[in-house]
């Protein structure tokens, strides 16, 4: 019988977490540069949306990947619910089908207030959910996913998130959209350098599989670290950030002395991370 713990664990709260920090850097800029014309409903909504959307990621990736062989008994990774039979495949398709619909009834009203480009944007969005791991060229599968994370957690959840209350856009925000963007991706290539040996033996040919482990813990250095050198041209924040470069260099040391099972603890920091940048920029930004 399928278990709420079980459908819990297919989640994957710890990218909900996130899903939300990257929202909530979004709404707190919209915050800082309109405060008049803020909605909290927009930003419930932008958040309801974001999450559902990245929950139905998660469930199709779930899905596939236990189709496809690409999840096998030598994962080093959590354990996931099709893999191990804690939920079926039925069950997953409904699961993406409801979290896809939870994002298109909110993201109507997002529409409304967008106009036609968000759309397209949230077409774009449907269609990543089935693409990112599905289809005949899945991205996650030809050395794409660290593109399509950055493109949609950075600029598109936030810079989208964020013309939604402003109506405005500006290259400002490019910026900070790009800094939680870089973060991410990081957080993936430490997902898939763990899994190198898997995914080469499944024919899942991500990133790091095609750079090597050596080179993708250097392209792993470069995307902590960037968000930290691009607030040189941050029109929004000062030293304040410069608070968390000792622990992004810390993960940079740490990603060389580890490898397997040990980059699971690496995968965790570096969500922390994620959350660490999208609190204190936001909270800096509302204490002006």
């Amino acid at each position: 019988m399928t278990t709420l713990s079980s459908w819990f664990l297919v989640t994957r709260p710890k990218t909900l977490l996130v899903a939300l920090a990257v929202i909530l850097l979004g709404q707190t800029l919209a915050w800082f540069d309109s405060p008049v014309n803020f909605s909290f409903y927009i930003a419930i909504l932008c958040m309801v949306c974001c999450m559902a959307l990245q929950i139905a990621v998660n469930l199709s990736n779930d899905y596939f990947d236990g189709k496809s062989g690409v999840d096998g008994d030598d994962r080093l990774g959590p354990d996931r619910a099709l893999q191990k039979g804690l939920i079926s495949a039925a069950h997953l398709r409904l699961g993406i089908i409801a979290m896809c619909l939870l994002a298109i009834v909110s993201g109507c009203y997002l529409i409304y207030v967008g106009g036609w480009a968000y759309v397209v944007l949230g077409l774009l969005s449907l269609l990543g959910v089935y693409v990112y791991s599905g289809g005949p060229r899945p991205l996650a599968s030809h050395g794409l996913g660290e593109v399509a994370v950055f493109l949609y957690f950075g600029w598109l959840a936030v810079v989208g998130s964020y013309y939604l209350q402003t109506q405005v856009l500006t290259l400002d925000v490019f910026i900070p959209a790009s800094q939680i963007g870089f973060l991410v991706v990081a957080i993936m290539l430490v997902n898939n350098i763990r899994d190198v040996a898997s995914d080469r033996r499944a024919q899942k040919f991500t990133l790091a599989t095609r750079l090597g482990v050596k080179a993708s813990k250097h392209l792993y250095c470069m995307t902590v670290l960037l968000p930290s050198l691009l607030l040189l041209v941050d029109h929004y924040q000062g030293l304040v950030m410069l608070l968390l470069l000792p622990v992004q260099l810390a993960l940079c040391v740490a990603i060389y002395q580890r490898d397997g099972k040990q980059l699971n603890a690496q995968l965790a920091q570096t969500s922390l991370v994620v959350l660490l940048w999208g609190g204190f920029y936001s909270v800096d930004l509302m204490l002006g």
